[in-house]
């Protein structure tokens, strides 16, 4: 079947979305397809092409979502400048949101010409793609469509759509925009987005303040996740905030080689707001905006101020708790306690700056990696530590990846593909990255970092 449209979003406040068109586009081509996404939510491959991937044969109106956020710490309206919602898909009582990426201009693209590079569109599918697989929830990409345009960025290609599947894109940062815009429609946005994304709180008394301890879960569970597999967002904008905990907005996003907890590679985060290691204090931060947004509904509920603050009071124990909970795991300690002994193997990592994915797979299987660190006293003393209390190996091996997507990996092939218009190197990392918790060749090319000069040189873009 095609796509199965219900767009709830449309029946909300006329000011918090425009109705646009995807741009006109002929010839467009399918470089890849995600047909395991497509039987998740129950679309026949058969049936899709390019015309309607790319929005050329609506059913209805597409809309763009106007949102507010943070951007690096200020304020600003904003909204859907390249992207576009085609609609709400229902498959099976669930419901996502079909959106085009690279589209074409709407209402809120200021300056922006509306489009999207090809290499920036594959490389989306390729990072949600390896956050899927990391059973990381995320955002999924359905396609990549390439267009017969030419788009300038930092250097000249092929313009591309990337057809984007969520349980939804509304943000902290769409609840900013009502709270600033239009405050008095925040009770009916609210309970709008309590029935899509969290039912189960309409039996709760305290459904407000139980909804912001739930979106506050969501988005510590994701943050922690990040931290498993050394993933740095990149952009942690409060407009980039799902408050489903989806992980969305692949930009100047990268996975962490070498463990370093200043690690950043976006080439606008001057000073390292989005470091790999302020992650945690930033989802605080941004979690202080979002109680912010909420707190007209103080006058307009049962709700108080003070009920929300004693929530994010209770935000560091929480975060705290799970994260050692996650390192456990990753050590194979089976048992609860054991802080000091993280504390000290991260000590370790940030000396030693040893690859962090790999450390954890030295550990389960000694002498896998030639890598100096491994060879070193200290770490043979920590390893024996852990082997007192830990390094229970089908724990381990839940918790660690065999593979993440290595950054020089995924820039070789992107620029195979603009240079030749191979796509074997893209296909053949998506096949690794299909299972990345099973290896039977540890030690292959697909687990090797790159050069420290590769890292210290990499940079990351937004807008591409």
């Amino acid at each position: 079947m095609v796509f199965s449209f219900n767009t709830t979003y449309e029946d909300l406040d006329s000011d918090l979305y425009c109705k646009v068109a995807p741009k006109d586009i002929d010839n467009p081509e399918i470089l890849v397809i995600n047909d395991g996404l497509c039987a998740d939510i129950g679309l026949d491959t058969s049936e899709l092409n390019a015309t309607i991937l790319a929005g050329q044969d609506l059913t209805e109106e597409s809309i763009a979502q106007a949102y507010a956020g943070h951007q690096y710490g200020s304020f600003t309206l904003l909204g859907d400048g390249r992207a576009m919602i085609l609609g709400e898909h229902v498959h099976e009582d669930n419901r996502y949101d079909i959106q085009l990426k690279g589209s074409g201009r709407t209402p809120y693209s200021g300056r922006g010409d509306g489009n999207a590079t090809v290499s920036s569109m594959l490389r989306e599918y390729l990072y949600s793609y390896a956050m899927q697989n990391l059973n990381i929830k995320t955002s999924r990409s359905l396609a990549v469509i390439e267009t017969e345009e030419t788009v300038e960025r930092r250097r000249t290609e092929p313009g591309a759509i990337l057809v984007r599947v969520m349980n939804s894109h509304i943000r902290y940062g769409t609840f900013q925009y009502v709270a600033a815009q239009i405050s008095n429609e925040l009770p009916r946005f609210t309970n709008y987005v309590i029935d899509r994304h969290y039912p189960e709180l309409n039996t709760k008394d305290r459904t407000y303040l139980e909804f912001f301890d739930a979106v506050m879960q969501s988005s510590i569970e994701m943050v922690i996740d990040w931290l498993r597999v050394g993933f740095i967002h990149g952009v942690m904008n409060t407009d980039n905030m799902s408050i489903d905990g989806e992980t969305f907005d692949y930009g100047p996003c990268a996975f962490m080689n070498y463990y370093d907890e200043e690690a950043v590679f976006s080439s606008i985060d001057k000073h390292g707001r989005y470091a790999f290691g302020n992650q945690r204090p930033i989802l605080r931060w941004n979690l202080e905006r979002f109680a912010e947004a909420l707190q007209p509904l103080c006058a307009q509920s049962a709700l108080t101020y003070d009920e929300l603050e004693g929530k994010l009071d209770e935000f560091e124990d929480r975060f705290d708790a799970q994260y050692y909970t996650m390192m456990r795991r990753k050590l194979g300690i089976n048992s609860d306690g054991e802080e000091e002994l993280v504390d000290e193997f991260v000590e370790w990592l940030r000396k030693s700056n040893a690859d962090y994915t790999n450390t954890f797979l030295e550990l389960e299987m000694p002498g896998t990696f030639d890598d100096p660190a491994f060879a070193t006293t200290e770490f043979e003393r920590l390893r024996n530590k852990l082997t007192a209390v830990g390094l229970d190996a089908e724990l381990m091996q839940e918790a660690n990846p065999r593979y993440i997507l290595r950054n020089y990996l995924a820039e070789e092939a992107l620029d195979e593909y603009i240079e030749t218009g191979d796509l074997s190197k893209f296909k053949r990392l998506l096949t690794v990255l299909e299972d990345p918790y099973t290896s039977t060749d540890l030690g292959s090319r697909f687990q090797q970092p790159p050069s420290r000069e590769f890292d210290t040189e990499y940079v990351t873009y937004c807008n591409t």
